[in-house]
């Protein structure tokens, strides 16, 4: 069995950009569940169901990581065959998987989304049985997928071996036919909730806001849209090249689930979010710090020295009013604003009661300390 390596554009998109989008989406399913944790909710069949899916989503990409380091995917045809003859059917095999995987994944994110719908507009009646009719046509759509996938050839050997004996169902076919419906089924749901939105007692940018969200999906309807090669040709290769043909579809396919475990998560995440925005603020508010420091012109080693010349037993005691010597610079201050005085020279200051051409007194006052002030 051959291992082939990633040598193209073609191969690096199919194993680098999907993984990145699944972190994305398994970071969401974690927050989607804390903060149903935090607030003290019982998980819904929505939750489990995204869950699921986040499983699914992996062992989808894990099967598109095979068809590239084992099956050649993203290479053209002359290359695998010239490295390994068997790839091909090695090739082959991958490829029922991951579309058999596709569908069954790409019918749980649907119905988790469907099933949050009914728990959050389900007193809405008529939306409520809208809801339930899809839940039942896309359960029907993705098992008819699975299995007409499985056996759109008979015997299903000819899947991977075309030269053996049998039938297969016309593929062009029925790659438009599993994309439209597909793409049907994603449009509802994305326009589904909308009116009962748009009808919802809050400010209208609330509704904008929630609209966004929830048409985030449409995102998702756009790859399934543009991954029907049989029908939007997006990479000019001849589909009897079958190892390169198809490395755009696999890419869009393994975006799209993520996506759509994104979209299904970002409505529930606010508590989470909330929990963890003081420590975003902590981190901003250092990176800040960090980069007005190393913009300042101040070099290290020079700041290093004069820390070094103001002594290690250096005074910590603060003014009443606020006032700390300059020397006390190192005292830790917290938060606290501070402003540096400049010097004050006071060498010609004369009293109030002395006229103003009287000779100047030789006990004058010279003051040359400098001061910081500190706001608490």
């Amino acid at each position: 069995m051959a291992n082939f390596k990633v040598v193209n554009s073609h191969q690096l998109s199919i194993v680098v950009v999907p993984i990145v989008t699944v972190l994305f989406a398994t970071v969401c399913v974690i927050l989607r569940f804390r903060a149903r944790h935090l607030q003290k909710a019982k998980y819904q069949w929505d939750d489990w169901i995204c869950l699921i899916s986040l499983v699914f989503t992996w062992a989808f990409q894990a099967v598109n990581l095979a068809a590239v380091f084992v099956g050649g995917a993203g290479l053209p045809i002359a290359t695998v065959i010239a490295t390994d003859l068997g790839a091909v059917v090695t090739y082959l095999k991958i490829i029922l998987v991951n579309f058999s995987l596709w569908v069954v994944t790409v019918s749980l994110v649907q119905l988790s989304i469907l099933f949050f719908y009914i728990r959050i507009f389900g007193i809405h009646k008529l939306f409520r049985r809208l809801c339930w009719a899809n839940i039942i046509l896309i359960s029907a759509f993705g098992l008819a997928g699975l299995l007409s996938e499985i056996f759109h050839c008979i015997p299903v050997s000819k899947s991977w071996n075309p030269m053996e004996a049998g039938t297969c169902v016309d593929g062009k076919s029925y790659c438009a036919s599993i994309g439209v419906i597909h793409l049907f089924f994603d449009l509802s749901i994305v326009l589904l909730p909308m009116p009962l939105i748009w009808n919802l007692r809050v400010t209208t940018r609330s509704k904008f806001v929630l609209s966004v969200v929830l048409a985030l999906g449409l995102v998702a309807t756009l790859l399934s849209l543009l991954k029907i090669s049989c029908i939007i040709d997006l990479t000019g290769i001849p589909q009897e090249d079958v190892t390169d043909s198809l490395w755009l579809t696999i890419l869009l396919q393994t975006l799209e689930l993520p996506i759509g475990i994104i979209c299904c998560c970002v409505p529930v995440l606010r508590p989470a979010v909330l929990e963890l925005k003081p420590l975003f603020n902590s981190f901003a508010s250092r990176l800040i710090s960090i980069t007005r420091g190393s913009g300042s012109g101040s070099s290290p080693s020079i700041a290093r020295s004069y820390s070094q010349s103001l002594g290690s037993k250096a005074s910590s005691k603060v003014d009443p009013h606020g006032f700390v010597r300059l020397h006390d610079a190192q005292t830790d201050m917290g938060t606290k604003a501070t402003a540096q005085a400049e010097d004050v020279q006071m060498n010609d200051l004369k009293p109030l009661s002395q006229p103003a051409d009287a000779p100047q007194s030789q006990n004058s006052i010279n003051i040359t300390n400098s001061y910081s002030v500190s706001r608490y």
